[in-house]
């Protein structure tokens, strides 16, 4: 079983627009961390040990460039970034027990969990290395079989590079790709596709997250500002905030972590802050 965690492990540090909390790792540090606008977390610390608001485990097993997701309350996956020899996907339950292993693909950049489906974006060292990486973005069910690839879809459009990729509502999911950077819409009930193009504004950027039908954008190939967008005719900037690794975890908001720390970002309240 898992043991319990004190509630002191998650000490919040409040501001206008960003909320910062602290994990106390001592002499270790996080190497992935996912949460929700409402700072649930799971994160991979250096030891090998997984934790949660509630709990930690430790595994029997060492990760290089890993991704972690929350699957449901009793399981989560754990994604190497670099496939190399070995299947690169690893799903546990919550006793750190290993249910299975899958080919995830390689030069993965960014997993989200979404309508009980795990969405896998890859960067452009992908393409060349075969299914499912050459798909640009795979979608696989919990048992690890991939049920769609955007590439081999027949769909118009091709991802070179995801540069971007969040949660949409319950079923969908939103993806900033190259070359050309549409915004695709992807609904994983039935893989129906839209494809919208976007703004030079901020071309180039790495993170979105969604708000009321709207999105923002972080940075683009040349600034570090945020980008509010009605995904229409309207585009504002707003902000300043050199980051690494902004990650879209929707209602307005974006996550990023360091050694010890993760931080939820509120662009919203930031917009609010700038218009004063």
């Amino acid at each position: 079983m898992p043991a319990a965690l004190s509630s002191s492990s998650l000490e919040p540090e409040l501001s206008a627009w960003q909320t910062v909390y602290s994990l106390n790792c001592g002499k270790h540090h996080i190497l992935s961390l996912d949460a929700d606008e409402y700072a649930n977390y799971i994160a991979l610390l250096s030891n090998g040990e997984v934790w949660t608001n509630g709990w930690q485990l430790a595994l029997n097993q060492q990760f290089q460039f890993p991704i972690i997701r929350e699957i449901d309350a009793d399981q989560f996956l754990i994604v190497e970034s670099r496939r190399e020899q070995h299947d690169n996907g690893h799903i546990f339950d919550t006793a750190g027990r290993k249910l299975l292993t899958f080919n995830a693909g390689d030069a993965v950049e960014d997993v989200v969990v979404q309508a009980g489906q795990i969405v896998v974006s890859y960067f452009d060292e992908g393409i060349g290395s075969g299914k499912p990486s050459s798909d640009g973005l795979a979608v696989f069910d919990c048992a690890g079989q991939q049920l769609f690839g955007m590439n081999s879809s027949g769909q118009p459009v091709f991802i070179l590079d995801c540069y971007a990729l969040t949660r949409l509502g319950k079923d969908s999911v939103l993806a900033y790709t190259y070359t050309g950077f549409p915004l695709l819409e992807l609904r994983l009930t039935d893989y129906h596709l839209q494809q919208q193009p976007t703004p030079a504004d901020f071309r180039g950027s790495h993170a979105l997250t969604t708000t009321r039908g709207n999105v923002i954008f972080y940075g683009s190939y040349e600034e570090t500002c945020f980008f509010w967008w009605n995904r229409n005719d309207k585009v504002r900037r707003f902000g300043d905030l050199p980051a690494t690794s902004l990650h879209g975890i929707g209602e307005g908001k974006f996550l990023t972590y360091d050694a010890n720390s993760f931080t939820i970002i509120d662009a919203l309240a930031l917009m609010r802050e700038a218009s004063m």
